[in-house]
């Protein structure tokens, strides 16, 4: 097998759902097959509940408290705990502790980084804070998430 030549080229960073996203690999990276991202979470941050019909996705805290909701299970983790949320199944998390919270991501296969770029605003880079999400941001996003087979579940 011939050798990998991997090119460095300019990571995209995206404040969605008020957090901010640097997207390690995306799916051109990868054939098609994964994404990996880094999430940068304020205390209270972290996406409306969703679940996506087209990628199962896991979660790496490293660092913070984040608890997670996957189903109808609530799981809090700390810097080393890993989840996994299937496609199909309603999800969300949320920074419960007093600092900031970074998740290392990974969605299989490729794909919701895009709807990060089309839901979010790009940032300068990896050290850029996450925009406050206005009501303006969630409609948007709700509006969009159908076409990238994502459902934000609103709450009744």
């Amino acid at each position: 097998m011939a050798p990998v030549k991997l090119e460095l080229k300019l990571m995209k960073v995206i404040s969605v759902a008020g957090d901010r996203v640097a997207i390690l690999l995306e799916g051109a990276d990868t054939n098609h097959q994964y994404t990996v991202m880094e999430a940068l979470l304020p205390p209270g941050g972290g996406p409306p509940r969703h679940l996506h019909h087209r990628e199962d996705e896991t979660f790496l805290v490293l660092q913070g408290e984040v608890t997670f909701y996957v189903g109808d299970a609530v799981t809090v983790l700390k810097k080393g705990g890993f989840i996994f949320a299937p496609r199909g199944i309603p999800h969300s998390f949320r920074n419960t502790g007093a600092e900031e919270a970074m998740l290392l991501e990974t969605a299989f296969p490729a794909g919701v980084e895009t709807f990060f770029a089309a839901a979010g605003k790009a940032l300068p880079g990896r050290d850029s804070q996450p925009l406050e999400f206005n009501q303006g941001d969630i409609a948007h996003m709700i509006a969009i998430a159908p076409s990238f087979g994502i459902e934000i579940l609103t709450e009744s």
